[in-house]
């Protein structure tokens, strides 16, 4: 599967924005830190849950600062659903025909306060971006990248319209979206015989203007 995060160097240049620390809440195997770096963005802080991922994180990438924690509201413990595809493991609970293999309890941090001066940030958690930035560095932030959903599936990422209002409170506005057809997804992360719903999975970026 094409990883959508190669456009974010060319989106960086047209933007005239180089982020001086970036954030990646659901970091899962680090696929894309090689692309953070090729952006110029010096400080990376990567956050997975799974403690095999968090600690092979840490042996690749040995500059970057890396949690092994779920982010969410308030801190806390809570269980995290492992799925056969592992970059799908969520908090949210499961539904009928995610395919969990185990379920492991796991410490949530909040996002302000695992990286309180971090300028960008990239949120994929399955379901829970909002419970993410409702405890997100508001004010450090200027450029966020949401993983959204046009069709209502609560483990596959939260809604388009309702992110957008929570990002449009915050002053931020719609500069791009990486789009991948909600149908091959769903069949890809659960198996054949899925029905088709059409709709986008959007991996949306949100710009804030300096003050």
């Amino acid at each position: 599967m094409a990883n959508v995060m190669r456009a974010l160097p060319a989106l960086l240049n047209n933007l005239a924005y180089r982020p001086t620390e970036l954030v990646h809440v659901g970091a899962h195997e680090g696929q894309e830190v090689p692309i953070y770096y090729e952006a110029g963005i010096p400080n990376i802080t990567l956050v997975e849950p799974i403690p095999a991922l968090a600690e092979r994180l840490s042996a690749e990438y040995p500059d970057a600062i890396v949690h092994e924690c779920a982010c969410g509201s308030k801190p806390g413990r809570a269980q995290l659903h492992v799925m056969a595809r592992t970059n799908l493991s969520t908090l949210a609970a499961p539904q009928r025909g995610d395919r969990v293999t185990e379920a492991i309890e796991v410490d949530v941090q909040r996002l302000d306060e695992i990286a309180p001066h971090a300028d960008a940030a990239v949120i994929d958690a399955q379901g829970r971006e909002l419970d993410v930035l409702a405890a997100a560095p508001w004010q450090a932030l200027r450029l966020v990248v949401v993983e959204t959903s046009t069709v209502d599936d609560s483990t596959m990422a939260s809604p388009y319209a309702d992110v957008v209002e929570v990002m449009q409170g915050h002053g931020f506005r719609e500069v791009d979206r990486w789009v991948r057809d909600y149908d091959w997804l769903n069949r890809w992360a659960r198996g054949p015989g899925q029905a088709l719903r059409g709709g986008e999975v959007r991996d949306v970026v949100f710009y804030r203007e300096p003050v």
